[in-house]
């Protein structure tokens, strides 16, 4: 019987520490996001395809075997009934292709890069604002308890006699308060863990999230950022296009090696250099170069235009994040005040030396800032997530 009831004690120890899972790390929601998103994973696709694609574009000319009989011997080639034949690039185009395929193959990692950040971006928010609901609900909990036990005091004292009824009520009243709060704060809670499994990819909701996570410090790199890649990727795909349009009137040059035609014997074997030089296009390499040129002026001016833009709206966020600091400096300070006016206020009304109404101002006086210092936690975590995202930087990819 005495083992059988040890068993149960550690059968009961065991389901306790599986019941109480470990909080969700903010690495491992962006590890989960990153192996289970499917816009991170059509992203790696495309930049696969670019490479595919790039790997094409700068192939050289393919080797070309021609096999062909007549029916008639006046009718058809007399010296083409056999041959192989090879375009050498002495002018550069394949090379101009390989920078066009490198130029798309950049813009695919761009695209993919800016998925990264949105996913990033996503997961951050969701993660923070979990937190955030996870320490509105341990406050509404923390004052559901010292509206209890206010109303414990309360009611001890009427039945002595030393205060009337009215202050039961008034009691009362608070800690129903309270206990909604806390049931709405739990289903805030709930509902935010929720979204977090769901940007993350998760196929439980987690038990909870680490609510001392915070973004690492970082160095800005801002031509990191997807959007001023795309442009430089463009830029580059306008040069490309233009050095392609350039080289598209040179002379081909073509190596053929031939065989005599089927109905002469014996057979001969010879070699024949072939040049091909277009003389007139209309104008349409020159307008092509043309427009390609344009491209590139776009591009370098869309490109000016986003990091401009890029480096005051970095400067602002820093701004941002300084009084996200201050307020939540300031704020700390004020909860330590507001706990201990709470303490002393119901320690006091316990031993008679207060009134009711003390306590039940120093209580609502710490529930608002307790939520003002949720709230404004979370600012300085959002502020610090969209200055991660305009930097451009992905977290762990240096590791």
């Amino acid at each position: 019987m005495k083992s059988l009831f040890t068993v149960t004690l550690l059968l009961g120890a065991l389901a306790a520490v599986v019941a109480q899972a470990p909080p969700l790390t903010l690495d491992s929601a962006l590890e989960s996001a990153k192996a289970s998103r499917l816009a991170l994973q059509a992203s790696r696709l495309l930049v696969d395809s670019a490479r595919a694609e790039s790997r094409a574009m700068g192939a050289q000319a393919p080797l070309t075997f021609g096999m062909g009989q007549s029916s008639r011997a006046d009718l058809g080639a007399t010296d083409q009934d056999l041959f192989l034949s090879h375009s050498v690039d002495i002018f550069g185009r394949a090379a101009a292709g390989r920078s066009l395929g490198r130029a798309r193959l950049s813009l695919a990692e761009a695209d993919a890069r800016k998925a990264s950040l949105e996913v990033q971006s996503e997961v951050l928010r969701a993660f923070f604002e979990a937190a955030a609901a996870t320490r509105l609900s341990l406050v509404a909990g923390e004052l559901r308890t010292l509206s209890e036990t206010l109303r414990q005091a309360t009611a001890r004292r009427f039945e002595e006699g030393k205060i009337p009824e009215v202050q039961v009520t008034r009691a009362t009243i608070e800690f129903d308060r309270a206990t909604q709060t806390a049931t709405l704060r739990n289903a805030q809670l709930k509902t935010a863990l929720t979204r977090l499994a769901a940007v993350t990819g998760l196929k439980e909701v987690p038990s909870g999230v680490d609510v001392e996570a915070a973004i690492p410090a970082f160095e800005v790199q801002i031509e990191q950022h997807p959007d001023l890649a795309a442009h430089r990727a463009k830029l580059q795909e306008a040069q490309a296009e233009a050095g392609i349009a350039d080289r598209e009137n040179r002379p081909e040059l073509e190596v053929i090696a031939l065989r005599s035609p089927w109905r002469e014997s014996p057979s001969q074997w010879g070699a024949r250099l072939q040049v091909t030089w277009k003389l007139f296009d209309f104008g349409r390499s020159r307008n092509e170069r043309q427009a390609a040129v344009k491209r590139a002026e776009s591009a370098q001016a869309a490109y000016n235009e986003v990091l401009q833009r890029t480096r005051i709206e970095l400067q602002a966020l820093e701004l941002e994040i300084k009084a996200a600091q201050d307020r939540l400096s300031s704020y700390e300070a004020i909860r330590k005040a507001a706990v201990d006016l709470v303490e002393k206020s119901r320690r006091g009304y316990s031993e008679g030396f207060s009134s009711l109404l003390d306590v039940l101002e120093a209580t609502r006086s710490l529930r608002e800032v307790e939520q003002e210092l949720a709230e404004a936690r979370l600012a300085l975590d959002l502020a610090n997530v969209a200055r991660l995202t305009t930097a451009g930087q992905i977290l762990g990819e240096n590791r």
